[in-house]
């Protein structure tokens, strides 16, 4: 459950920011990296660390199985499964959860309602195939304030659609995997003033090789991608690995119809970690079953991250969301996950950079 991580720490803008960066200023100086997906923070690296828990951010895959397109009036069917945890910060920034615009849903199908009780059962997680394919939608959206009493107020949106294709597998292992990032656009709001922030992932696709589960990536060219956008792609190409291992504990625990997983199991659930975003605190647990109308066994999971990310040697940006998820079982697989909670940029320096505000980010998936 990533969320497309854009590097704070990695943008020499975001590291020269002054303590009370004017509006004008951030507005030249605010770039995005793809969750979380760094891909999720941008500029304020905010998003971002995030978009890596790109958690965030839910890359996640359906483990084996063929392809079926389900029916058009069965999609129209579906109904919201996964609510947002309320979040009320206890500060006075609380009030931006308030205010941050709704997370566009245009695109995303919807997930499939919970229904009746179902007996604990072991999910069916089946290996990889080769043309086995998904798209993953991610909305992401922030609201911060920064600067003397928060004077300075800022604002995200992003929306992103991933295309996952498995080209080649080794024993039910991916070895060639192919991901192209169809849409990916980003808007920034800074005292009112709103201008695109270019993504420079979008339109573009990747192929991935793995070589003793390291992933090596070429562009459509056959060249090797500029180093901001490999950082980004190897994250997303990871991330199958990583909900494999976490679908794998899920089984268990739907055997037993509840339980929580082991903190290594909570981390793989959100694609793991990356070099500049830490997961000091994970937790997930498995709620409950169902049986969803269309006779599918659903499992239903209550998520809590707590992520860091270091901009530099005195400058840190912290994140806590919660939430839900759903996973849909023969074959298991992620359907939808929505995640937000409270962010703050903290200082060890007076008068360094201050900031709090708020983050949500919605991941589903397509088969």
């Amino acid at each position: 459950m990533r969320l497309p991580r854009q590097s704070f720490a990695r943008s020499r803008a975001a590291r020269a920011l002054p303590p009370e960066p004017s509006p004008c200023y951030l507005l030249g100086t605010v770039t995005t990296r793809a969750r979380w997906s760094r891909a999720v923070l941008w500029p304020l690296a905010l998003a971002l660390m995030l978009a890596g828990c790109r958690g965030l951010r839910a890359s996640t895959v359906p483990l084996g199985g063929t392809h079926e397109e389900e029916a058009p009036q069965s999609k129209a069917a579906r109904s919201a499964a996964v609510a947002a945890a309320p979040v009320t910060p206890n500060t006075e920034h609380g009030a931006l959860h308030a205010d941050t615009a709704q997370v566009s849903s245009a695109s995303a199908s919807e997930p499939a309602a919970p229904g009746k009780p179902a007996a604990p059962a072991a999910f069916q997680v089946k290996p990889y195939a080769a043309h086995q394919a998904w798209t993953r939608l991610f909305d992401l959206e922030f609201a911060l304030k920064v600067g003397p009493a928060g004077s300075i107020e800022m604002k995200m949106l992003s929306h992103q659609e991933a295309h996952f294709e498995v080209l080649a597998v080794s024993g039910g292992s991916i070895d060639k995997l192919s991901i192209e990032y169809s849409v990916y656009t980003s808007k920034m709001t800074i005292m009112g003033a709103t201008q695109d922030s270019p993504e420079e992932l979008a339109g573009k696709r990747f192929v991935i090789s793995f070589s003793q589960g390291k992933p090596e990536v070429r562009d459509a060219s056959g060249n090797k991608p500029p180093k901001k956008q490999l950082d980004s792609v190897k994250d997303d190409a990871r991330e199958p690995l990583e909900i494999e291992k976490a679908l794998k504990e899920l089984a268990q625990l739907t055997a037993k119809g509840k339980g929580d997983f082991s903190s290594a199991g909570a981390v793989a659930l959100a694609g793991g970690e990356d070099e500049d975003t830490k997961v000091t605190s994970a937790k997930a647990s498995l709620q409950g079953l169902s049986t969803t109308s269309h006779a599918e066994k659903l499992a239903l999971l209550d998520l809590g991250y707590t992520l860091t990310n270091a901009v530099d040697d005195t400058t840190t940006i912290e994140v806590k969301v919660a939430g839900s998820m759903s996973v849909l079982d023969a074959p298991s697989r992620y359907q939808t996950s929505t995640l937000q909670g409270p962010m703050e940029i903290r200082s060890s320096e007076p008068g360094g950079m201050q900031g709090r505000g708020t983050i949500k980010v919605v991941t589903t998936y397509k088969y």
